[in-house]
């Protein structure tokens, strides 16, 4: 059985002008778009932090190690990302699919903010068993930097390279990566595939969020979804999760969004 990686985004799921402040109706609405189709293909779910670990991560510099930032931000942190994911967690209980949570910080080791040491045997175990193991972007420990953060796209880097998944679906608030940022220009043109050819150029194009975000805007997003496809396999699809129905498409096979393939 095929396996996909999905990403929630933290703007979908919480309201990024108010500090913690989760949408579970949207995440409830999300959960029951996949449900049907966990039957046909096993999934790992991973969210984002929004508007509850992002702030303090950026106020504590929490990214930056133990040299500049304490282990009182760490902890702050941590628990500000831990708190969205009980909400996540709750309301994936609340639609019967079945959640097992995984947290990063209870078994990742990082070197210099890449994962080098998460044993990932009881995630797999659980997929054996039929449960939809949900993961999230989270303060962990770190060889070099004491620690340090490890985004759901650096999360999802090391699962991949484990699992192998057929496809890794990345739901933000907008349709995929444009020329130009599509909230503030209505002519913004969406990039429908980023493959060998055009990824540098492409690259260019993307800046940085416009949003405060410590693990790096769609630049680092778009370079970790390649390098993701390269190592895998996997075909990378970026895809807007606020409108109904799109999670859907994408699990079926549909086109929309921006397919990202480092191969052929």
């Amino acid at each position: 059985m095929d396996t996909y990686l999905i990403k929630i985004g933290g703007s979908v799921i919480t309201d990024i002008t108010m500090q913690k402040a989760a949408k579970p109706e949207t995440i409830i609405k999300i959960f029951n778009e996949l449900k049907p189709h966990l039957k046909n293909v096993r999934m790992v779910v991973g969210h984002g932090s929004g508007s509850f670990a992002h702030v303090p991560a950026h106020k504590y510099k929490v990214n930056q190690g133990i040299s500049v930032s304490s282990t009182e931000g760490a902890s702050i942190t941590q628990d500000a990302a831990a708190q969205l994911h009980r909400i996540v967690i709750g309301c994936a209980v609340s639609t019967g699919v079945n959640p097992l949570s995984f947290a990063p910080s209870s078994g990742a080791l990082s070197n210099d903010g890449k994962i080098a040491v998460w044993d990932l045997s009881p995630m797999i175990k659980a997929l054996e068993l039929g449960f939809l193991p949900i993961t999230y972007g989270d303060v962990v420990l770190d060889k070099s930097k004491g620690f340090s953060i490890a985004s759901t796209e650096e999360v999802f880097r090391h699962i991949a390279k484990t699992i192998k998944p057929k496809k890794i679906i990345i739901g933000t608030d907008v349709g995929g990566i444009f020329d130009s940022d599509p909230k503030v220009n209505k002519d913004a043109k969406l990039i429908k595939e980023v493959n060998p050819e055009n990824v540098n150029e492409i690259l260019n194009y993307a800046g940085s969020s416009t949003k405060i975000d410590v693990t790096g805007g769609m630049k680092t997003k778009l370079e970790y979804l390649y390098n993701m496809s390269k190592q895998t396999g996997a075909v990378c699809q970026i895809v807007d999760l606020t409108i109904t129905g799109n999670l859907k498409k994408v699990i079926l096979g549909g086109n929309i969004g921006t397919l990202i393939t480092a191969f052929g």
